[in-house]
């Protein structure tokens, strides 16, 4: 198993929505395990621009990060599916242990 990590800012949009929600989708369509979006109150990244949410911020581009686990090939697939995209961004795979945990409801 692996977990795909990507990190990019709010403000990417990819055919008319924002870069999160089209790769959540990109991922259900192909059948990934599981996705999870977060949003982050503040970071920076390559080009070392601070991007935070307060009242003296001109721009709250805010950082997001893609949380994608699944088997090792069906990641390195997808990760050539996010190549083909037009938008900055960090792309990380950890290796995982997953278990997942059902209620015995």
């Amino acid at each position: 198993m692996k977990l795909l990590r990507v990190y990019l800012g709010e403000k990417d949009f990819e055919k008319g929505i924002p870069t999160a929600e089209y790769i959540m989708k990109l991922a259900y369509k192909e059948g990934m395990k599981g996705v999870t979006i977060l949003k982050g109150i503040m970071g920076f990244g390559k080009k070392r621009h601070i991007h935070r949410s307060d009242f003296f911020s001109i721009s709250e581009d805010l950082p997001v990060v893609i949380d994608i686990v699944d088997e090792a090939e069906k990641i390195n697939m997808f990760v050539e599916k996010l190549k083909e995209l037009n938008f900055d961004c960090l792309i990380v795979e950890i290796p995982v242990v997953a278990h997942y945990m059902e209620s015995k409801k």
